[in-house]
């Protein structure tokens, strides 16, 4: 990753580094999740050689779990700045001022409603996509006689 996605990253997700500027240990485990989701040559990852294809229903579990945290999250820290703004929009309610910042409220809450149900979907889909693995590799192993 670049200097600059880095401090991108960083900027955009500060809970997922220490102090010194160091991914945490959970953000490393919902990195390392996410990398065997997207690689196709990952040991139990998204595909392998010899033209088979193979389901980490574990991985798949833990982004579904690292996604309803996030889910959990955005409902109260994408709210944090509501009644800060609230005070802002009443005390200056004869200023454009006080107007903007009430418009502004209005669009950032649509926008995190929004953001969560994308969110909170992704989580399902993710869960009954494990789920839907599990299943079928159940059924297959007991149509094989294994």
């Amino acid at each position: 990753m670049s200097d600059r996605a880095t401090a991108f990253d960083r900027m955009m997700n500060p809970w997922a580094y220490d102090a010194d500027g160091n991914l945490t240990g959970s953000a490393r485990a919902r990195e390392a999740a996410r990398t065997q989701l997207n690689s196709a040559s990952a040991s139990g990852g998204g595909g392998g050689g010899g033209g088979g294809f193979s389901a980490d229903t574990n991985a798949l579990t833990t982004a579904g779990n690292n996604s309803d945290q996030i889910h959990a999250r955005l409902n109260t820290e994408g709210r944090g700045a509501d009644e800060a703004t609230a005070k802002v929009s009443t005390s200056l309610a004869n200023w454009s001022t006080g107007k903007a910042a009430a418009g502004a409220a209005g669009t950032w809450d649509q926008c995190v409603a929004a953001l969560g149900g994308t969110i909170g979907q992704t989580t399902q889909a993710l869960r009954a996509t494990a789920a839907n693995y599990r299943q079928n590799e159940s059924a297959v192993q007991h149509d094989l006689g294994n």
